[in-house]
């Protein structure tokens, strides 16, 4: 698929999550969450992306990946388990000359803090 603004999604989420934060910096639709990323960093310092599938509707790029990594680091309150983790992830980025303008996401952040015990299983 070559489309310019599917490029530049996978760019933006791969360096995003390698801890390049200031790839968001032309895309003011990543600046409220950019503390996010850190966050999972610290706690998962091998973290890897996958990036599985991405879809076009115009000028909105939707991405589909998986994040994974050994949690090593403290993350709410949750300490290091040494449990290795992989969670899924969606984005949906709207561009506007080459930036991106909206963004949304959907992930498996719950599982995953479940998973490492800062959050107490359902039920």
């Amino acid at each position: 698929m070559s489309n310019t603004n599917t490029e530049l999604a996978r760019d933006l989420i791969e360096g995003l999550w390698a801890g390049r934060l200031s790839e968001a910096d032309d895309h003011p639709a990543y600046w409220p969450t950019l503390h996010t990323f850190g966050l999972v960093r610290d706690a998962f310092p091998d973290l890897a992306v996958t990036i599985k599938r991405q879809f076009v509707d115009g000028d909105t790029v939707t991405t589909d990946f998986e994040l994974s990594g050994t949690h090593t680091g403290a993350l709410l309150g949750a300490e290091p388990t040494g449990r290795q983790l992989a969670w899924s992830v969606v984005y949906v980025d709207t561009f506007e000359d080459g930036k991106v303008v909206v963004h949304a996401s959907g992930d498996g952040w719950l599982d995953m803090l479940i998973n490492i015990g800062a959050l107490p299983p359902p039920g």
